[in-house]
């Protein structure tokens, strides 16, 4: 009989299908592939020692209009005479949900389902006490994103693994990017790798890269592949990867290890404000072209408490010195470095504050003088004044302790004194990186985050750089969304001054500000429009608003926007009916609307917050795994109910994926 199926979520690098065996006598952990071994030696190894057999490994991603469903489908067989442990893993990309897992043994179907992550754990443990063979997966809050599986195959026996994930494809330097992992852990006799585009507008560049195989982004590692592209039409693709034995073993004699990578864009010049309408729902794309880039106020708040000492700070040095070079003579820029205080560059040196007196009994005073700011701190971006930058950040060491709170403060008032005096169109942006959690002056995280709001009354953006596994990522995100911008990982690594460089990049040519998709009243159900106004556009990103119709009547309204002309405000285009696609843009405006209930959830004071309840309703009805639920899976016994689905119904289900 089969044993306990377990399931769990968990960090891991990269998507991988890795059978283990494990016997009394025996433990093989793919130290050879039994495939480069011959016939007749094959013959000879006991029966104990044959690890499962992945005999087909297949990938398919179906991308609609920026939305891609991908399903990874693993077949695999025990040839001993014994039962052996098969291990099933997928690694997710950070953005996306589970929508659908399911498993084949002994020609039936066992289908995963979704329950609140309390409710799921009871059922779970029900099935457990009951003895039947069950399983849990549950999405950590935070970075864990590993879907594994573990499962005991029988003597001669088959297994299948069929997992769906989805996620909306984020515009980024001028590119979709869809990411797809693979690592089987052997040579698989049928492989293959498919990823299917259909867009609305013509696709103007299409790139699928040699297979990738190091995290890093200038790792000249990498495997060439022989993919093929078919374009039926200026607005489909489809990419197919089929390498045979020989290939694989060319990549690895343990079988194929990296990322299969596929970017493209689409046509912005005849459609750079595209509103979509299928079955009572809509979406708008938003992304112009041939505009000028915006003067720009960019103020860097970093980190050189003492655990920025050796490497972190000697690329943060360099990070800052090339990313200095890229600023133009019509922006401005502000230096605010923290360790145990606030010191703010100027032209002819820094102006620091004392650092907090402390005492015993936990009560705090502060000596902190009063920094008067002014256009000092304000430093035009001029070949001369780049010049003085750079030789600054050049000299740049550590010390001290980590008084977030006291740079962030300084951030915006010099961001408001900026407004007030030059009338920038864009918005400041402030870029604050740290390595560390902060311990000085204020330490409390929850209470920076709502003293930096409350000081941030024109909700200038914060993207926050969390640089190192010592940083509160949580922290972070809950700064930037609570303050008009996002947050991200900076890997500590050989690339980490590329990984700075192009995270700038992705900011540094805002072109509009104060961007409001305005729509008539009435035209859209309540609760259901997503996110609609937005601090800038930056150029190679796009804007995307999703909701759910009350009639049928054309979508009316405006959008408005301030450009380097001044204010302005245009209709909303007709919208493109496209009913072929029947329930697509729902499922696109469900995980959307989702992601964004999540973040306002996460800001919340509110410990049992509406969007929390929001965002749990709609993931169980459109069966998504998010931190508020779990997928079971349960084997039924004759009298209990559960999905089970015969292997012929597998076949019509399969042409959904």
């Amino acid at each position: 009989m089969l044993s306990a199926i377990k399931i769990a979520i968990f960090l891991w690098p990269l998507l991988s299908f890795t059978p283990s065996v494990i016997s009394r006598s025996f433990l093989i952990n793919n130290v050879s592939d039994q495939r480069t071994l011959s016939k007749r030696q094959a013959d000879y190894l006991p029966k104990d020692t044959q690890k499962p057999d992945i005999y087909s490994f297949t990938v398919t991603s179906n991308i609609q209009f920026r939305y891609a469903n991908t399903t990874i489908s693993n077949r695999v067989v025990n040839p001993s005479n014994s039962s052996k442990e098969v291990s099933f893993q997928v690694t997710l990309p950070e953005s996306a949900f589970i929508s659908k897992f399911l498993m084949v043994i002994k020609d039936k179907v066992y289908e995963a389902y979704v329950k609140e992550k309390e409710e799921a754990k009871k059922h779970y443990q029900e099935a457990v006490d009951q003895g039947n063979t069950a399983g849990l997966v549950a999405l950590s809050a935070r970075d864990s994103n590993l879907f594994t599986v573990s499962i005991n195959v029988e003597p001669l026996s088959k297994v299948t693994f069929n997992l769906t994930y989805e996620q909306l494809l984020t515009r980024t330097l001028g590119q979709y990017e869809n990411v797809i992992n693979v690592n089987p852990g052997q040579i698989v006799k049928s492989f293959s790798v498919q990823v299917n585009i259909e867009e609305s507008s013509d696709i103007t560049s299409l790139e699928v890269f040699n297979l990738k195989t190091s995290n890093e982004i200038n790792s000249v590692d990498s495997k060439s592949i022989n993919y093929k592209i078919d374009r039926p039409s200026d607005t489909t693709a489809k990419i197919i990867w089929i390498p045979d034995i020989t290939e694989q073993q060319q990549i690895s004699s343990n079988g194929v290890k990296g990322q299969f990578i596929v970017r493209y864009d689409v046509d912005r010049l005849s459609n750079p404000n595209q509103i979509l309408v299928d079955e009572g729902y809509f979406v708008h794309f938003y992304a112009p072209t041939n505009l000028k880039t915006l003067p720009k106020h960019v103020l860097f708040v970093l980190d050189i408490s003492g655990s920025m000492a050796g490497r972190k700070i000697e690329q943060l040095r360099e990070a800052l010195i090339q990313i200095l070079g890229d600023v133009s003579s019509g922006d401005f820029i502000s230096l605010i470095l923290f360790s145990d205080s606030a010191q703010l560059w100027t032209t002819t040196g820094t102006v620091g504050e004392a650092s907090p007196t402390w005492y015993f009994n936990e009560e705090r005073t502060t000596s902190t003088p009063d920094v008067e700011i002014n256009e000092r701190f304000i430093i035009p971006g001029t070949p001369e004044n780049i010049n003085k930058a750079k030789e600054f950040a050049a000299k740049l060491t550590e010390t001290g302790g980590t008084n977030v709170i006291a740079a962030l403060r300084k951030a915006l008032e010099i961001a408001t004194w900026g407004q007030k005096k030059y009338g920038i169109k864009a918005k400041p942006l402030i870029i604050f990186l740290t390595d560390g959690q902060p311990n000085v002056e204020m330490s409390d995280t929850e209470e920076i985050v709502k003293t930096v709001t409350k000081l941030n009354v024109d909700q200038y953006a914060i993207f926050s750089l969390a640089l190192g596994d010592g940083a509160d990522y949580d922290f972070l995100r809950k700064i930037s969304l609570s303050n008009s911008g996002f947050a991200r990982n900076i890997y500590v690594a050989s690339d980490t001054t590329l990984q700075l460089n192009n995270f700038y990049k992705e900011i540094a040519s805002p072109l509009l500000s104060n961007v409001t998709f305005k729509y008539i009243p009435g035209q859209i159900a309540e609760n259901t429009l997503t996110k609609s106004v937005f601090n800038d556009l930056y150029n190679g990103t796009e804007l995307i608003v999703a909701g759910k119709l009350t009639g049928n009547d054309s979508l009316v309204g405006n959008l408005t926007y301030v450009d380097i002309n001044g204010f302005f405000c245009i209709p909303l285009p007709p919208e493109t009916r496209v009913n072929k696609t029947r329930g697509h843009l729902e499922k696109l405006w469900s995980y959307l609307y989702i992601k964004q209930l999540l973040d306002k959830d996460l800001i919340s004071e509110e410990k049992n917050s509406t969007y929390k309840q929001q965002a749990l309703e709609l993931s169980l009805q459109y069966g998504f795994v998010t931190p508020l639920t779990s997928l079971v899976v349960v084997k039924p016994n004759e009298t209990e109910s559960g999905t089970v689905i015969r292997n012929s119904e597998l076949i019509e289900r399969s042409k959904v994926f």
